[in-house]
This record gives C-alpha cells, structure tokens and sequence, in this order.
C-alpha cells in the first residue's frame, strides 16, 4: 500500500511472484523488528513505574498525606507525557529508520528497492505502513480475538471520518485528493487515525469541541503536508474538512462512551482520581 501511494518508494515495481513478495517480506520484517525493540526497554520500563505509582496513589489516597498524593499526581501527568513522547517517537522517528534500514536491507540482497528523496518521504511511507496495519488489525480483532464490539466501534469511527473526509472533498471549494480519489481518502484517514487521542471537559459549552477540532485540523495539514494525497487550499477548507471529519464521528464516540460508562457499572472501581482518571490520559496508538 505505501508503495502504491508514495511517489519516490518503488518494491519491485516490474516483478511478480515470488521475487516481489519476498521483497516485502524482507522491508516488513525489519521495519517491525525496529518499532517492536527499539522501545521495548523504555515502554516496559514505563509500564512498571506507572503501576507503582498507581499502587502508591490508592495508599496515599486511603492514609496518606496530600503533599505526598499531590506529587504522586504530577508523577501520573509526567508518565502520560513520557508515554506520548515514546509514541510519536515511535511514529515519527522510528518507523522511518526501520524503513530505511529494511530497504537498504532489500536492496543489498538484490532486489528492486528503493525511496528516493529525503525525510519528508520515508516519515510519510512509514505511517503509511504504521496507519494501514493497525487498520488491518482492527479487522482481525473480531475473529482473532472475538472483541467483536470494541473492533467494530473502532472501526466504525474510521469509516465516519473517512465520510466526513469524501463529504468535504465533495462539498468544499479548495479540497481535492489524489487520484485514485478512495486510495488516497482510505488512507489519509488510516493515518489520522493515528493521532493522539484527547479527552477534554471544560465548563464552557462548545470550547472542548473548538479545541479538539483545531487539533484535529493541525494534525489533518500535516498529514496533507507530508503524504501529497490531500490538496486543501486555505485556512477556511481546513477547519471546514475538520470540522465534518469530527461531525461524522461524533456519533461514534457517544456510543463509545455509553459503552464505557455502562462497563465501568459493572466493574468495581478503583480509587477515585479527582484530578484525570487514568482510562482519560491521552495515549497514541503505537505500530
């Protein structure tokens, strides 16, 4: 797929069979061994010392003192923060080098590999890549691993925001996408699906939702930016195309809460967090 969609990456673009697919084969593996152990020791490393804390925060919260569960607090905002960090590292760094590495790799056993051009284009492959397997492994979730209802909210929400996209194309002067127009929707939207997922209540009707779609829109530029699928011309088409893209979805994200609220019934609860429960922390995707 980020093959068909990045101009300057070429795998064996005249051989078929086996040749081609062992070409792949060669570029996936190295690309998932880099984003699965690169990050392995820090991601583990951050999982003990959140769980810690967070053993820590139920005994502070029961006998504890507050300047101690204040400072434990500020810990949780710090590993959320370090968590997001390691994600977009992940995205943005990792996957390219892995990239790069496995086509190198490729090209030093003989086959017909190659990316030209510099960091902007092997970024762009590489969430490509990174966007269209967890795609896939959405699908595979229902009969893998029968979590059939949170895979199909999943993605359901990819599909509102693919048609929030094709409406803005559609309907908004200065919105264009590159042909084959579905490829480069299906995968635009695969990729923003990447962004990091924020939580907001704020006590003033309307300003979490003004925030989130101008999030929301400075992710959608950048992808346009980096991926050459989306062509939107102007200021106004881009917060417009947002603006659908979070209409569409809303639906979506209302039934995902319902869901959660109705689990968190039935579940026993664990110490309350009056400052940001932990299932809100903002966290992205990794590959």
């Amino acid at each position: 797929m980020a093959a068909e969609v990045v101009d300057r990456l070429r795998v064996a673009p005249d051989v078929a069979g086996l040749d081609r697919v062992v070409a792949v084969a060669v570029v996936a593996a190295v690309l998932t061994a880099a984003v699965a152990l690169v990050p392995l020791p820090l991601q583990r490393w951050l999982g003990r010392a959140v769980a810690a804390d967070q053993r820590r925060l139920a005994e502070e919260f029961d006998n504890g003192s507050d300047a101690r569960f204040l400072a434990l607090i500020g810990r949780q905002f710090a590993f959320a923060g370090l968590g997001l960090l390691l994600s977009v590292f992940v995205i943005a760094v990792v996957g390219p080098v892995g990239l790069w590495a496995g086509i190198k790799g490729a090209a030093g056993l003989g086959f017909d590999v190659e990316l030209g051009g510099g960091a902007r284009e092997f970024v762009a492959a590489a969430l490509v890549v990174a966007a269209v397997q967890r795609v896939l492994l959405l699908v595979l979730d229902i009969p893998v691993k029968r979590r059939t209802a949170a895979a199909l909210r999943a993605l359901a929400g990819y599909l509102a925001c693919l048609g929030g996209l094709a409406l803005a194309v559609l309907w908004l002067d200065g919105v264009t996408a590159d042909t084959p127009q579905w490829t480069a929707l299906t995968v635009v939207v695969a990729v923003f699906q990447l962004r990091p997922v924020l939580s907001l209540a704020l006590p003033l009707p309307g300003v979490a939702s003004f925030v989130l779609v101008t999030v929301n829109a400075l992710v959608l530029g950048l992808i346009a930016w980096l991926t050459g699928l989306l062509d939107i011309a102007g200021f106004w088409p881009l917060a417009g195309t947002a603006a659908l893209m979070w209409a569409a979805e809303w639906p979506v994200r209302l039934v995902s809460a319902v869901a959660e609220a109705r689990r968190n019934r039935q579940s026993p609860q664990p110490p309350p967090d009056p400052f940001w429960p932990d299932s809100q922390m903002p966290h992205a995707p990794l590959y």
